[in-house]
């Protein structure tokens, strides 16, 4: 049976102690590629469990172990990530199905108070990006993302308590706060865990449970619109959902953070895990926080157009909050809406499993599957907006076709977990994203007016807008890489001793701009 053998440059570290860049000239106000002059004094920032596993040069292992470590690796992880995004999701969107049973009546809310519901929540996302960002890398993941869910549960039970519209904008924006962390932390693990052919599948996977997070909201919030009691319906709402998300934060208790401390792999199984994503390029965690990569972050051209992206793109998510108002606009009643809420899941699943089956397919064209997405989302807006009154069935397919643009966002995401090494970078980079990310989701629901009612024509007017400048912004983020790439290819070319390794520098938490032999994917 073929074997797999680690990949580990003979040369010695003290040949490389003074290797200088030979690029310098080619990066005038920019990181330099290669920058990094002393690899060794990086040796000891890489996580010490793993540097241990690495220590036996001539490690070999088969196709069919690799494959057990992943299959191993998947049965744990992925359940995990994808029922908590699907629990957060159900969280965030619990107000739109309680806003369907009288939440706004006894609560003396209007329109206007809805809306900065989803307002607050995003602003308590926003403020709590950078301080989730430092502690994420300070504490054990798995403790910290267990902390987060344990209290953004706790705020949505409180909000069956509420009476009034500055109790629940208060608790909104608490759950915020707390739920802030969540993708960033998911981004990481993904990171750690997968090649980074396969990270687009599982990021793909996890953002899915969007979906079925619509669907099973769909089913929970028509069973509890039937419950007719002293308790409303709408409080059932925040009750039965913020419980099961509280039930299931303590699963993270016994997750492991990174693989070299997997308690469900033997010895041998945690050096397949490490060996497999060897080529990421990517590094472990890592506990201490360098300035200079989060500068680095700053700077970047790739992260600013993702960051760019990313808040334009949440402008289209004010129609998940509006669909159920949106649908009972067309002349259907509360249990209906709640129903034909369901097929928005649906089609984001479809949208998640064959963006999925098309990044297997090709090895480059995230970003170019991800257009294709956007303009069956934009097609969908169209029809919101351009069908006539008259054919309410017509608008109801269109607002379901809103749904195709999360896998372009999930396909994003994987940009992250794939192009940005070093792992104070990956988590800026993921902090500063979804802080534009909580900017998009403030702006969106304000464009979703009452006045607009019952079709919200200028939110989608404003959705249209939204999904042609990310269309053009993918377009010119592929050409980046693509040119990146050939640059660096070219500069390899002409220096190869820019090739040079040292034992296990694929560990050494360096970035992707330190990196000569670093490829983007697109």
């Amino acid at each position: 049976m073929s074997s797999i053998t680690s990949r580990v440059s003979s040369r010695s570290s003290h040949e490389l102690t003074e290797k200088k860049s030979g690029v310098t000239n080619d990066f005038k106000n920019s990181f330099e590629v290669g920058e990094v002059k002393r690899l060794p004094d990086a040796e000891g920032t890489a996580d010490a469990v793993a540097q241990e596993l690495l220590a036996d040069d001539d490690f070999t292992y088969t196709a069919k172990e690799a494959r057990r470590v992943l299959w191993k690796i998947d049965l744990v992880m992925m359940p995990v990530m994808c029922i908590t995004y699907m629990i957060q999701y159900l969280d965030k969107t619990a107000l739109s199905y309680a806003a369907l049973y009288g939440m706004k009546t006894d609560t003396h809310i209007d329109g206007h108070t809805y809306s900065s519901m989803t307002t607050l929540f995003y602003a308590g996302y926003l403020v709590a990006q950078y301080p989730a960002a430092i502690l994420m890398q300070k504490c054990r993941l798995s403790y910290f993302i267990f902390c987060n869910v344990f209290l953004w549960s706790a705020m949505v039970c409180l909000m069956a308590a509420c009476r009034n519209g500055p109790s629940l904008l208060g608790l909104r924006f608490l759950a915020g706060i707390f739920e802030a962390s969540i993708t960033p932390a998911f981004i990481n693990i993904t990171a750690m865990w997968y090649r980074r052919e396969e990270q687009p599948m599982r990021t793909l996977c996890w953002y899915a449970f969007n979906g079925i997070a619509q669907i099973i909201g769909s089913i929970l919030s028509y069973g509890l619109g039937h419950i007719h009691g002293k308790v409303a319906s709408w409080r059932y709402v925040f009750i039965v959902i913020g419980l099961m998300s509280l039930g299931w934060g303590v699963v993270f208790v016994f997750i492991p953070s990174n693989p070299s401390k997997a308690r469900f792999l033997s010895s041998r199984e945690k050096r397949i895990a490490l060996e497999r994503v060897r080529d990421n390029r990517t590094g472990l965690e890592n506990k201490q926080f360098k300035w200079k990569h989060a500068y680095e972050a700053f700077l970047d051209p790739q992260v600013i157009m993702i960051t760019l992206f990313t808040g334009v793109c949440m402008i289209t998510n004010g129609i998940g909050v509006f669909s159920t108002l949106i649908i009972k606009g067309l002349g259907y009643n509360e249990l209906h809406s709640a129903v034909l809420n369901m097929p928005l899941g649906a089609i984001e699943v479809a949208a998640m499993f064959i963006s999925g089956v098309l990044c297997k397919v090709f090895k480059n064209g995230r970003l170019l599957i991800g257009v294709f997405m956007n303009c069956l989302t934009l097609a969908g807006c169209l029809m919101i907006w351009k069908i006539p009154d008259s054919n309410p069935y017509g608008r109801l397919v269109g607002v379901w076709f809103t749904m195709w643009v999360p896998a372009s966002s999930a396909l994003l995401l994987s940009l992250i977990s794939s192009n940005v090494a070093g792992y104070t970078k990956k988590t800026v980079t993921s902090a500063t994203v979804f802080v534009f990310y909580s900017v998009g989701n403030i702006v969106s629901p304000q464009l979703f007016k009452s006045g607009q009612t019952p079709e919200y024509i200028e939110g989608i007017q404003a959705m249209i807008v939204s999904l042609c400048i990310i269309i053009a912004i993918a377009f010119v983020l592929t050409g980046y890489y693509i040119y990146e790439n050939k640059r660096r290819d070219r500069l390899l070319a002409e220096d190869p001793s820019l090739g040079e390794s040292i034992k296990n520098e694929e560990f050494m938490d360096l970035t992707d701009r330190q990196q000569p032999k670093f490829r983007y994917r697109w």
